[in-house]
């Protein structure tokens, strides 16, 4: 049985909410079996982390809002389709998909990639965890699935590390059975780190095209970055950022790319939207 839903909702999570989310039985569940997966796994998973400098990725200041947020999507999708398939987009290698299958065991989860070294991390995986989930090693931009082939598909944290929106959510749209999509990604406050705001709104525009909820995300989501209470990287312990070794040589490179001296760390958010596909005209002639 999967544990009590985390229904958190749309757009820029205030700190006071996510503190709240982390004393929930729900994320502790989470938590164990995030801790758990790494333990059986270290050894397969070592090559990935180190290249990423990844350890527990929900020990990280925006995924422990964004997985407890794209569980609760999940869990709404799984209510009224109990056999789902579901699609983690840009997956990387992390507990998520391995845990939604633990707790709807009924579904299907998909992950793609463009890290062909994730077929093997993946199979080992599997193995491993009794598991099987899918694996694809996939640009995101050209997805290598039949239309209409999910019920969900989720994406944490890659938009921000890419200027493809429009292709990509196009993409996402036409592997969508128009149940639902949810989307995370990090927003930079103070220009010197993607995703800058004109970057945000060329997004959000995008978004438009395929959320039925139209331009009501951007208003939302504009009006919550000026909420002096929302979670930030400055806002959190540092040990939950991600940026490892001296802060003076991270704030020195940040200085040179910028043109510009900066603060350290970044100003950076995080966001996460959800919708349906907006209809298509042709699929209802």
């Amino acid at each position: 049985m999967p544990p009590a839903s985390l229904q958190l909702r749309d757009g820029v999570p205030r700190k006071d909410e996510c503190d709240a989310v982390l004393q929930s039985a729900a994320f502790r569940e989470m938590d164990t079996f995030s801790t758990d997966f790494l333990e059986m796994n270290r050894g397969v998973l070592a090559g990935y982390n180190a290249k990423w400098g990844a350890d527990n990725p929900l020990h990280s200041w925006s995924r422990q809002w964004e997985y407890p947020y794209v569980f609760g999507k999940v869990a709404e999708v799984v209510r009224a389709r109990p056999r789902a398939r579901i699609l983690d987009a840009g997956s990387g290698a992390t507990f998520m998909p391995f845990y939604l299958r633990r707790c709807f065991e009924g579904t299907t989860v998909a992950c793609c990639d463009t890290d062909d070294t994730l077929t093997d991390v993946f199979a080992s995986l599997n193995g491993n965890m009794k598991g099987d989930v899918e694996f694809s090693a996939a640009d995101i931009r050209e997805l290598p699935y039949r239309d209409r082939s999910f019920d969900l598909i989720y994406c944490v944290s890659v938009l921000e590390h890419t200027d493809s929106y429009e292709d990509i959510l196009n993409e996402f749209s036409r592997v969508s059975n128009g149940a639902g999509m949810a989307i995370t990604f990090d927003v930079g406050l103070d220009g010197t780190r993607d995703m800058r705001m004109e970057d945000l709104d060329r997004l959000l525009k995008a978004l438009e095209t395929v959320f039925d909820e139209g331009p009501d995300h951007g208003r939302t989501v504009k009006r919550q970055l000026s909420n002096p209470d929302i979670l930030t990287t400055r806002a959190v312990d540092p040990r939950l950022l991600p940026w490892r070794g001296p802060p003076l040589l991270h704030r020195l490179k940040s200085s040179l790319a910028n043109r510009r001296l900066v603060p350290w760390p970044p100003l950076l958010t995080v966001c996460c939207l959800s919708g349906g596909r907006s209809a298509d005209p042709a699929a209802e002639c």
